[in-house]
């Protein structure tokens, strides 16, 4: 009976897990910080080698092939709690009060060296990746603009009739005076969010009015300058996924609620929302008011419910309490109660002295209707005559006609012809497919010399034996595809009796499959209940009374199926498990309540509390937020104290300390899954980019190379043999040698993250990122500073992919909150240290690799404080 109940409790609960998958917290689930490294083992080649015929042989640029030794890559990437990731060179973790690190709450994740100030000594450890050492290339762009603009003017004035060099100087000038205002892109959104994306325009988008005109003024913003902002396209996109999120039937206000909220966090540019939800004020708010209401509620004596009726004609709930002593509105917290919907915290209506109700529909009970069994319920079980298998070995299950059996499974084996998956059962289907525990990538295919049938598969340590079936899938060459019996050649080879027919670039893959004869229920299934529209929910409690199975005579926690449905948790037996008299059901007793007031008034005398609305207010975006509405910052705490409220005032233990420990909880719980998150702009100017374009060198670089692109552009054009290109090519390399100092100024801007495009995750589409290094930046390999010919480098570039292997493909990771363990693919394309490879010339340098990553903190914000 134990046994039974066990598999009857992992079945519901599978029921509970597939109903409620809808549902999604407001915080990404892969936030946090994530470490691992990337090992490469494959590079493209290219030189050009020649064949035993002594004929050059071009490799294939575009495909890496594998190296005899593997190089690693330490790999840092954070993902906030919008699951906007960014790939970190360092990351310190700090303690935020010298000696507490109780837990994460009282960590910070820093990047940024300027802020260790800002924390009391410490201990600490800082994880970092020499091989990400980026900067800020927005500051030596805008130096380059200069040199090049001036450059380009001063050539083109440099050769016309009587040029001088005054004259080619002033050109030059005019010419490089617009970076100015060019590299101002805080000033240029601002003015776009003045003129264009008004508060009245995110509204009218909001409402479904016309976007064109804001899309093209969005465009001109990011065109407009050599910096490149998109944060106007970004803006316009994410208002409207966020009206496009809400639920069908939202009304015009809530809409225009959402897309102002999404609008601020744009306006916002310094994240101040999200690092006050990481502050330590926040912190302290959550710890304190739990506490305090804890302490409170533990003061405020339970009062016993004696019973529930129905109030207003079943569209309230009564409750029976002799002498409850309560007044419209009181605020009581209902808790113990078999019926989930009447616990929280509810406004009452008193009917009399002994009798009030609350705003909740009154479950009734009712008559049961039949019973049957629940065969929708995990595990499933295969049928394959001697499957030959054993507990915990993983099969891949293809080709069924019901594709949720499809994947990778990990096995329980009955006996030798029945095994489970761990799949909830939903029907027998007509096609049953194949599973297979053998299987591998092919990586080529050769016709013998004469052009005869058979074709040698390399297939890298495949462990086939003479004479197996194997099926391939997926070939380019259509007539590899389909059941083979091989001949063994070596450990990494096999033949198959096939004409040959190229080598194609799509090889395909291997396996051994196994017909599948059957899919059947568990051999054990809970007992499913009729009883039309029962109003119940998820684990509730009833009590079943006058059925003809004694079995059912008791008191249960349900399973809601549907609206006419439930299941209880007693094995169904096909002899007796539908009785003549099926009886009737009630919910069970029991409940208590008790005054909100006290606890609640504990909770807002705190003085961190009041610390946190304070600092909420002043966080408030005024133009995109309506009068009378709360700020972003106002709701969350709003969110977090209503949780800990709760929790604190439901609490049936008589212990303060685990109160304080269940509160605070619920808090943290609130603030992860409950308190609305934002999409961030990526391409907000950093600090130091502002300092260095508002600095003295960076405005008097713009007359210095004038001058040296003048002189130089002048001296070169009275050269017989001069050229416009060889003119301006002069007058770049002296602007660049007369402003290396503003060069190094702009080389000390930092970036302490670096923003990737794409989504983290097995169901994401992998994340990119490129990193620049300018050609004129004061480190790049090419420059040398007593050489004329390199007076001017290449941009190198570092164009990297994470791909994550799907769900089925990824390592065993730790239950918990999302994963603790992803793994993938890392590839990267470097442009500037070679000559570009292919036919086309547009072919850098490749490595590949797979990488790993785990998860080593939940915090979701950097240098929050």
């Amino acid at each position: 009976m134990n046994l039974s109940f066990c598999r009857i409790t992992r079945s519901l609960a599978w029921i509970a897990v597939l109903q409620g998958a809808h549902l999604s917290a407001q915080s990404s689930p892969y936030r946090g910080l994530w470490v691992g490294e990337a090992t490469l083992g494959a590079v493209n080649e290219v030189s050009v080698p020649l064949d035993a015929q002594n004929i050059p042989r071009a490799p294939d640029p575009n495909v890496p092939t594998p190296t005899s030794d593997a190089a690693k890559l330490r790999l840092i990437l954070h993902v906030d709690a919008a699951g906007q990731v960014s790939l970190l060179k360092h990351v310190a973790i700090l303690a935020r009060k010298a000696g507490v690190q109780e837990s994460e709450n009282d960590l910070a994740l820093v990047t940024d060296e300027r802020l260790y100030g800002q924390f009391p000594p410490q201990p600490a450890r800082r994880i970092s990746s020499v091989v990400f050492d980026f900067g800020d290339p927005k500051a030596t762009g805008a130096v380059n603009e200069i040199a090049e603009r001036a450059a380009a003017a001063a050539a083109t004035a440099a050769q016309l009739n009587g040029a001088t060099v005054e004259s080619v100087t002033a050109a030059a000038q005019s010419a490089a005076q617009t970076v100015i205002a060019e590299s101002n892109a805080a000033g240029a959104f601002n003015d776009f969010l003045e003129d264009h994306m008004t508060p009245d325009a995110v509204k009218a988008i909001a409402l479904g009015g016309p976007t064109d005109t804001l899309e093209g003024e969005a465009e001109e913003l990011r065109d407009s300058s050599f910096f490149g902002d998109d944060r106007g396209l970004r803006m316009l996109e994410e208002i409207l996924n966020a009206v496009a999120a809400l639920p069908p039937g939202a009304t015009d206000e809530e809409k225009e609620e959402v897309a102002l909220k999404t609008a601020a966090s744009f306006v916002e540019t310094d994240r101040a929302y999200d690092r006050f939800l990481a502050s330590e004020l926040f912190g302290d708010m959550i710890r304190d008011a739990a506490e305090a209401a804890a302490e409170a509620a533990d003061g405020v004596t339970p009062v016993p419910i004696s019973s529930f009726q129905s109030a207003d004609s079943g569209a309230a709930t009564g409750i029976v309490s002799p002498a409850h002593g309560l007044v419209d509105p009181d605020e009581i917290a209902i808790f113990g109660s078999a019926i989930g919907a009447y616990n929280g915290i509810h406004l009452i209506t008193k009917i009399d002295d002994d009798t009030f109700s609350i705003d909740v529909p009154f479950v009734v009970g009712g008559t049961v209707d039949g019973y049957g069994p629940l065969n929708q319920v995990a595990p499933t079980t295969v049928e394959t005559p001697d499957h030959g298998l054993s507990d915990g070995d993983r099969i891949t299950l293809r080709d069924s006609s019901l594709s949720a059996f499809n994947g990778k499974h990990f096995v329980s084996v009955l006996d030798a012809d029945h095994f489970t998956i761990d799949l909830p059962f939903d029907s027998d289907p007509a096609t049953h497919g194949v599973w297979s525990i053998r299987s591998g990538e092919i990586t080529g295919y050769a016709g013998t010399g004469d052009g005869s049938a058979g074709i040698a598969v390399t297939a890298p340590g495949h462990g086939l034996n003479n004479g197996e079936q194997i099926e391939i899938l997926g070939s380019g060459e259509a007539s590899y595809n389909g059941l083979k019996t091989i001949t063994r050649i070596d450990d990494d080879t096999f033949s198959i009796p096939q004409a040959f027919g190229g080598n194609p670039a799509v090889k395909g893959t291997w396996d051994v499959p196994r017909p599948i004869a059957s899919f059947a229920p568990p051999a054990v299934v809970p007992t499913l209940v009729s009883a039309p529209a029962h109003g119940l929910g998820h684990n509730d409690r009833i009590v079943i009374s006058g059925s003809g199975n004694p079995a059912y005579n008791a008191e249960h926690d349900v399973t809601v199926v549907d609206a006419d449905s439930f299941a209880i948790g007693i094995p169904f037996e096909a002899a007796t498990g539908d009785p003549a008299t099926k009886g009737s059901w009630q919910p069970a007793g029991g409940g208590s309540w008790r005054s909100v007031m006290p606890v609640r008034t504990a909770m807002e005398s705190v003085a961190k509390v009041n610390q946190a609305k304070t600092e909420a207010l002043t966080l408030k975006v005024p133009d995109y937020i309506e009068p009378g509405q709360k700020g972003r910052a106002q709701v969350a705490v709003d969110i977090v104290l209503e949780a800990i409220l709760e929790r604190a005032a439901m609490e049936g233990t008589s212990l303060a300390a685990q109160g304080t420990y269940a509160a605070a909880e619920a808090g943290w719980e609130a603030l992860a899954a409950d308190v609305p998150r934002y999409p961030t702009p990526t391409s907000v100017p950093s600090l130091d980019y502002a300092d260095f374009i508002a600095s003295d060198s960076f405005s008097d670089s713009i007359a210095v190379a004038a001058a040296a692109a003048a002189e130089a552009a002048v001296k070169e054009s009275e050269n017989v043999i001069a050229t416009p290109e060889s003119i301006e090519l002069r007058a770049l390399n002296a602007a660049i040698d007369a402003i290396v100092t503003t060069f190094s100024a702009a080389s000390r801007a930092l970036l302490t993250e670096l923003p990737m495009t794409g989504t983290f995750g097995s169901g994401g589409s992998g994340l990119s990122a490129s990193l620049l290094l300018p050609a004129n930046h004061p480190t790049n390999p090419f420059r040398h500073r007593r050489h004329p010919d390199h007076a001017r480098g290449f941009d190198v570039t570092r164009e990297i992919d994470l791909s994550f292997f799907s769900e089925d493909d990824q390592p065993l990771s730790r239950a918990g909150y999302g994963v603790d363990r992803i793994s993938g693919v890392y590839e990267e394309e470097i442009f500037g240290l070679h000559k570009p490879l292919g036919p086309d010339k547009d072919i850098g340098l490749k490595v590949r690799g797979s990488f790993q990553l785990q998860r080593i903190s939940l915090i979701d914000t950097l240098n929050g404080r």
